[in-house]
C-alpha cells in the first residue's frame, strides 16, 4: 500500500467582499481598505488676486511679492487643495492651462499612500484670477512720498560718478528691503540737480536706511527736518527731509589735516592716502581729526627739474622762478637728479607726488 502526499492549496481572500487578496490592511483588501477616502479635493473655482503691474500677491490680507504667473496660478490652486490627512509620501503633478486673459484650467495629479495602501486620484479645477493695483504701485503711480533723501556734498559739487554709486545704493537698500517683507520701502522717483540729487521714498526708516548706506561708502554726515503734511485717523503725519552731505574731499585732493599735508586717496569714515612729506600711509578717523583744509588738487601739479637728492633732503627747481628750492625727501622717491618730477606748490610749501 502506498502512502501518498496530498497539499491543500488555501486561498486568501477579503472578509468584506470575497475577493481574492495577497495583501491585507486592516484585515481587507486594498479596495476595500481604500474604499471612498478621497486623497485630495478642491473647489470647482479658485480664485486668486494678482497686481498687473507688479505681480504682488494678495494672500492671508495683504499684498505679498509674487512670481512668475504660472507658478503664482499653482500656488492658488495648492493652497485651496485639501489632503487626506492619512496619506503621505504624496507626490504631486499640477498642470496649469491658460484659457484667457483671467482664467485657468488646472489638471492636478496625485499619488501617495495610506497606512501603505498605494492611492491615486485626479481632478481638474478653474482658477479664476482678479486682476488688481495693489497698494504699492497705487502708491507710486499717485506720486505717493514719506521722506526725501537731499545728496549734496560739503563746500563742492557732487561729482557725478559719486552721484550715480548713490542711487545705486539707495536702490539697493530698496530692494533689500522689499525682499524682508517691507512692500512700501520703494523708491518713488529721483530728481537731478545741478547741485546734487533728490531722492522720494516711500517709508519713512528707508530714507535714513538710505542716509546709512551712503555714509558707510562715502562718510559724511545727514540730518532730518521733519514737516506736518495732514493726519489720518487722528494722528499727524509727517514726511522727513534727509540732507545728506558727502565729505568735502575726495581722491586727488592735496589737504592739510592736523598739520599733515596729505595727497588723499579715500575719504570715508576714515581718510587715508599719502604724507607728502614723507612718503608714509596716512589713515585716521575723520571725525577724530580737529584741523583739515584742502590746499589743492593733483592737477594742479607741475613738472620741476630733480637737480640733488642729498640723504634726507632733495632740491628742485622751481618752474617759475627758475630758484634752486630745499624740500624733504618723501620714501616714495627712487629718480635719479636730471629726471623731472611732478610737484604742487601750496600755502605750507612744495611737496613731490606720487
Amino acid at each position: 500500500m502506498q502512502h501518498g502526499v496530498y497539499w491543500t492549496m488555501v486561498r486568501s481572500f477579503c472578509p468584506k467582499c470575497g475577493s481574492d487578496a495577497d495583501v491585507f490592511y486592516d484585515s481587507v483588501c486594498r479596495q476595500c481598505f481604500i474604499g471612498n477616502k478621497t486623497l485630495i479635493e478642491s473647489p470647482q473655482v479658485v480664485y486668486g488676486r494678482i497686481c498687473p503691474t507688479c505681480g504682488a500677491v494678495f494672500r492671508k490680507g495683504r499684498w505679498q511679492a509674487g512670481g512668475a504667473e504660472e507658478d503664482t496660478v499653482i500656488s492658488f490652486v495648492k493652497e485651496n487643495l485639501k489632503i487626506n490627512g492619512e496619506a503621505k509620501n504624496i507626490d504631486m503633478l499640477i498642470t496649469p492651462k491658460q484659457l484667457d486673459y483671467s482664467r485657468y484650467k488646472v489638471h492636478v495629479e496625485a499619488k501617495g499612500d495610506i497606512k501603505g495602501a498605494p492611492i491615486d486620484a485626479a481632478l481638474d479645477t478653474q482658477v479664476r484670477i482678479s486682476w488688481e493695483t495693489c497698494d504699492t504701485c497705487s502708491r507710486i503711480s499717485g506720486g505717493y512720498f514719506e521722506g526725501i533723501v537731499q545728496v549734496r556734498a560739503d563746500n563742492r559739487l557732487p561729482t557725478h560718478e559719486e552721484l550715480s554709486k548713490c542711487l545705486s545704493i539707495a536702490e539697493d537698500v530698496a530692494a533689500r528691503s522689499q525682499e524682508k517683507g517691507d512692500r512700501l520701502a520703494f523708491i518713488a522717483k529721483t530728481e537731478e540737480l545741478p547741485e546734487g540729487v533728490d531722492i522720494y521714498v516711500g517709508l519713512i526708516k528707508l530714507g535714513k536706511q538710505i542716509c546709512r548706506a551712503v555714509i558707510d561708502t562715502f562718510g559724511g554726515k545727514y540730518t532730518e527736518s521733519p514737516k506736518l503734511v495732514g493726519q489720518k485717523n487722528g494722528l499727524d503725519l509727517y514726511r522727513i527731509t534727509y540732507a545728506l552731505r558727502l565729505p568735502e574731499f575726495v581722491r586727488g585732493d592735496i589737504i592739510i589735516a592736523d598739520g599733515t599735508v596729505i595727497e588723499v586717496q579715500g575719504c570715508g569714515k576714515h581718510v587715508s592716502g599719502i604724507d607728502l612729506e614723507t612718503g608714509k600711509r596716512f589713515m585716521e578717523n575723520f571725525n577724530d581729526l580737529m584741523d583739515v583744509k584742502k590746499l589743492g588738487r593733483r592737477e594742479d601739479a607741475v613738472s620741476a627739474v630733480l637737480v640733488a637728492v642729498e640723504g634726507r633732503t632733495i632740491q628742485v627747481l622751481d618752474p617759475h622762478t627758475y630758484a634752486t628750492i630745499t624740500i624733504t625727501r618723501p620714501e616714495f622717491l627712487s629718480v635719479e637728479p636730471g629726471n623731472e618730477i611732478k610737484i604742487v606748490k601750496t600755502d605750507k610749501g612744495i611737496f613731490v607726488l606720487p
